[in-house]
């Protein structure tokens, strides 16, 4: 298979107008969110993440010997207050489903903006958009744009959900030059499979 992903980053590139060279293909979304993890966070780092939030991001975390935090939701909503709240100076990541698995629920735009203004520089704002095709709000947002603008942000997304592909195992990514080249050196050389 192509190590690069080469056809499918450009594909990608030219149907959500972002530059090939800012994405990364894994062998679905998980994939991608375990290698942050791994890439980001050890022992004596902390995963943050809403306490309804994506069972992966607490089984990644703890994989990577790092501790997992859980910040409170409010009404099965994330809360960004609380999420700021939880942040510390061990915080590496902050993981947030956007929209929520399982919950439904989503921040808007504004909240999430608002969120990652808040973050300190060094945190990097995971947005996990694997249902991003199922919203249909003029207030949402996957986060493309604030992950080409920022350097601590990157959105995820997977061909599981809309397009029925989960046993094909391919998701990818797209945040700032400096995440992607840490990606790009720890991913496996042929993590996508000609098939997917």
């Amino acid at each position: 298979p192509d190590g690069a992903a080469a056809e499918l980053r450009g594909a990608l590139g030219r149907r959500w107008d972002l530059d090939p060279a800012r994405i990364v293909c894994g062998n679905g979304s998980d994939e991608i969110l375990a290698m942050l993890i791994s890439a980001y966070a050890g022992p004596g780092d902390e995963v943050l993440y809403s306490e309804y939030g994506f069972l992966m991001y607490r089984i990644s975390a703890l994989a990577a010997g790092a501790t997992p935090v859980a910040a409170p939701e409010t009404d099965y909503r994330c809360d960004p207050d609380a999420i700021l709240g939880k942040v510390g100076p061990r915080t590496r990541l902050v993981m947030l489903a956007n929209p929520n698995n399982p919950t439904g629920t989503f921040l808007s735009r504004s909240e999430m903006q608002r969120l990652h203004a808040g973050l300190p520089h060094g945190v990097i704002l995971v947005i996990d958009a694997a249902y991003a095709e199922f919203v249909d709000d003029a207030g949402y947002d996957a986060g493309i744009e604030l992950a080409e603008a920022s350097e601590n942000v990157v959105m995820t997304r997977t061909f599981s959900k809309l397009y029925g592909l989960a046993a094909l195992r391919l998701g990818w990514c797209c945040g700032a030059p400096a995440i992607i080249d840490v990606l790009n050196r720890a991913r496996g050389p042929f993590n996508v499979t000609s098939p997917a």
